[in-house]
């Protein structure tokens, strides 16, 4: 009860607002390339890049940071999703436009996990406070969870996006790094003694 009276504290009205708005425009943002009359999976879309237009917009104090943040988690759960296809053929490829380049499954790859981590780490970098990551991590895992029959897999995205979260957290976030030393001493404490009863 007492955190939630904090997270309202911390998290306005309108950052609630502008954080869902954003998430939702976000998480459709990627496949607009059919709009745009592009190739499914362009890199335009399916990349950081309108992430970067947006950041010459952002201010100091300005609201336009919750919505900053609600696509920015929004665009890494959607490529969280897109990095793990059924095969890594035809329309799962990168594409590059205008030097009509597909890109070969390797490089996709490898350019899916660069681009989750741009995004993410642009996400939490911009949360004021630990209550708005936590917000924004409870955000994400509902997100992943609500798409479990849609998108037809769940473990991976899940694990993904949870590394990922709390790798770049601890970065920015003190209290989660605390929390991460205090549990990792808790379970190395408990291996010992399961260990040390193993050799009795």
């Amino acid at each position: 009860m007492e955190f939630l009276v904090k997270l309202v504290d911390e998290v306005t009205a309108v950052g609630f607002i502008l954080t869902f708005s954003a998430y939702m425009i976000g998480i459709k943002f990627p496949d607009w390339d059919f709009k745009m009359k592009l190739k499914h999976r362009s890199i335009l879309t399916h990349s950081p890049l309108v992430l970067l237009v947006m950041m010459y917009f952002l201010k100091e104090g300005d609201s336009f940071r919750y919505f900053f943040v609600g696509f920015s988690l929004a665009l890494g759960i959607h490529l969280i999703f897109d990095l793990f296809p059924k095969g890594w053929t035809g329309g799962a490829l990168l594409q590059v436009p205008v030097l009509g380049l597909k890109l070969p499954p390797r490089i996709s790859q490898i350019l899916f996990v660069i681009f989750i981590g741009i995004s993410l780490l642009f996400c939490i970098n911009h949360t004021a406070s630990i209550f708005e990551y936590i917000f924004i991590f409870v955000l994400g895992i509902f997100s992943l969870v609500k798409n479990i029959k849609k998108e037809e897999k769940f473990i991976r995205p899940v694990s993904t996006f949870m590394v990922f979260f709390i790798i770049l957290g601890s970065v920015k976030h003190e209290e989660v790094k605390t929390t991460i030393v205090k549990g990792s001493g808790i379970v190395k404490e408990t291996a010992l003694k399961y260990y040390s009863q193993l050799k009795k």
